[in-house]
């Protein structure tokens, strides 16, 4: 069993919840686990690591202790990792039409895996001209990138640096980026 770090946290929430994993990026160090009873965890890649996965594929079964967080459950404990209910990875060819806007939204659309749970932080900037910016998430940890094309799915016309927001990420094309935001 994997233990990861617990310090900050409250005890147990739940012990050998089950779930399967939502999405999970190696390079980034984290995803998520939709669990059993619909809700959604954060996993470390250190909880998988003590258990000898590096990453695993969309769909694998985790059963898992977590505890919650201030930004909600999170995975502390992995008992065991089941790869055979993983979803097989469909080849993708060339992309020939990207479509869309200078800030990549319109009909070439890309959506590049599912959402993650809402949080809270605040813009760092947000550069109209170039349709981009960074939040900083109020959990400390590194900034997300924000495209203009978040903005405009989430029906937001503009943001100011240190304003207040509550957004959810996905892994895009070169990272975690935010894919919603609601102004608080």
């Amino acid at each position: 069993m994997a233990h990861y770090d617990n310090e900050g946290f409250k005890p147990l929430a739940q012990t050998s919840a089950t779930g399967k994993v939502k999405w999970f990026n190696a390079t980034k160090g984290y995803g998520f686990i939709t669990l059993n009873d619909g809700g959604d965890a954060f996993c470390h890649a250190s909880a998988l690591q003590a258990v000898g996965h590096s990453e695993v594929p969309q769909g694998a079964t985790i059963i898992c202790d977590l505890a919650d967080s201030q930004r909600g459950l999170q995975v502390v404990a992995v008992h065991s990792v089941d790869l055979s209910t993983a979803e097989a990875s469909s080849p993708r060819g060339p992309r020939r039409d990207f479509g869309g806007d200078r800030f990549g939204g319109g009909r070439g659309y890309r959506d590049s895996g599912p959402t993650g749970p809402m949080v809270e932080g605040k813009i760092k900037f947000f550069n109209d001209q170039k349709g981009f910016g960074f939040v900083m998430p109020d959990s400390g940890a590194s900034d997300i990138y924000l495209h203009a094309s978040a903005l405009r799915r989430s029906g937001v016309q503009a943001v100011e640096p240190d304003q207040r927001i509550r957004y959810s990420t996905r892994q895009g094309n070169k990272g975690v980026e935010v894919d919603r935001v609601e102004i608080i």
